[in-house]
């Protein structure tokens, strides 16, 4: 769990996360491809991509590639939050404040009145062109202040924010450039920042907590739970005869329809790659997709205990009970009974916990990246998730117990070759 926690402080943005990834990579001895060369792929070989800096997909290959599949968990790097716009400074009297806009569907009243770090990345130009650094003040930068009660005494009843008005955050009560202290911190020259892509982040990165240390609390855990737990798992496991495939996108809080997101061909051009990187043809990748799988990974929604109302009868799902299985008559997820039968044996054989959710008929959940991304790679997938409550705040809360179980079942899902018979029902 410590680990876990020190993933989500050193990734404040998917930039931050894909850089964090990529490190773990390397430290087991993945090799970094790049997409406009060519590839020369060896059995037994650990590589990855990145692109835009956000997204990554790193892959395992066996060492027997007879009867070749893809064995594939996907999560996503991003959050909700908010993103600095490209002329961010408004001044307001002798108050600095920045000009933001929202980035996916945060709860805007949990932003209120905390210290915020501003972090993301500066693109620059130097005497050999265009260039791109990380930043992270990784200190309180910004607050976003409430209305005192005592001007607005309906306060405690429910104000709806306007975000353009509302949730403006404040930087400082005198004139200050904060370009100007972004290329102090990155000792570049102001007239050499060429643009940026900069948001806000909770400063306080996490804690272990409730009575018996039984509780996550920390901001992004939706979905850097799932990725550190999907990146955790690659790690310690092994290819058999099925090429492990890692796949973190961003933007998934936004539609993933950008050309790093779920559903552009990131993930199809990868693996297509792959199988023509190993001497093989056209068919031979139709066929390995066919006896592929993909484990989408996206947290779900815990029993809300002041919200009962919300959940359905009988498919409320609890943190520290494991791994949820999520279902949709309406397609929103991907489980249907073929892939969750095959999922729930794998738990079962790594003796994972697991439970079964879907939300109440009247109120639709959100779809996931695994929807998504199987508009391009038409395979077998099953949509999981760990329970947590406040989805979306600022600041989320789960169990600190299911973890393991997702590593375990994943662990397992990675060992295991697929065998699909040729009525598409699936064993090991």
């Amino acid at each position: 769990m410590q680990g876990l926690l020190e993933f989500i402080k050193k990734s404040p943005t998917a930039f931050h996360a894909t850089k964090e990834c990529e490190e773990m990579l390397v430290e087991n001895g993945y090799v970094k491809l790049s997409e406009n060369t060519s590839w020369k792929l060896n059995t037994s070989g650990k590589y990855y991509i990145t692109r835009n800096m956000s997204s990554i997909i790193a892959f395992e290959i066996p060492e027997d590639i007879s009867n070749l599949s893809f064995n594939i968990t996907a999560a996503h790097t991003d959050s909700p939050t908010f993103k600095l716009k490209p002329n961010f400074t408004l001044d307001k009297g002798n108050y600095s404040m920045l000009n933001t806009e929202v980035y996916g569907g945060p709860i805007y009243n949990t932003w209120m009145d905390r210290p915020l770090n501003i972090a993301g990345r500066i693109v620059y130009k130097d005497l050999s062109g265009l260039k791109t650094k990380l930043i992270s003040f990784d200190k309180p930068m910004a607050i976003i202040p409430n209305c005192c009660i005592h001007y607005y005494h309906e306060l405690n009843k429910g104000v709806q924010l306007n975000p353009q008005s509302d949730l403006i955050p404040l930087v400082s009560d005198n004139k200050s450039d904060l370009l100007a202290i972004v290329a102090k911190e990155l000792n570049i020259d102001i007239n050499d920042i060429v643009s940026h892509d900069l948001f806000l982040a909770l400063l306080d990165r996490g804690c272990v907590g409730g009575a018996n240390n039984e509780l996550i609390m920390a901001p992004q855990i939706d979905n850097l739970e799932c990725a550190y737990g999907c990146l955790k798992a690659l790690l310690s496991s092994k290819a058999n005869k099925s090429v492990n495939v890692l796949a973190l996108f961003d933007n998934e809080e936004i539609g993933s329809r950008t050309r790093q997101g779920a559903a552009s061909q990131m993930l199809s051009d990868v693996l297509e790659r792959i199988i023509i990187s190993l001497g093989m043809n056209n068919e031979d990748l139709k066929i390995a997709l066919a006896n592929s799988f993909i484990v989408s990974a996206d947290n779900a929604h815990a029993y809300h205990p002041n919200y009962p109302q919300k959940y359905d009868q009988t498919n409320q799902v609890h943190m520290n009970k494991g791994i949820v299985i999520k279902n949709a008559a309406r397609g929103s997820y991907t489980t249907d009974a073929v892939s969750s039968a095959y999922f729930k044996s794998i738990c079962d054989r790594a003796n994972a916990k697991y439970q079964m959710n879907t939300n109440r008929s009247d109120i639709p959940g959100g779809s996931t990246l695994g929807c998504i991304s199987l508009g391009n790679v038409s395979i077998h997938s099953i949509d999981i998730g760990l329970a947590q409550l406040s989805m979306h705040s600022a600041y989320e809360t789960a169990g600190a117990l299911d973890l393991a179980e997702l590593i375990k079942a994943l662990i397992e899902f990675y060992n295991t070759h697929l065998v699909v018979n040729n009525d598409g029902e699936l064993s090991f």
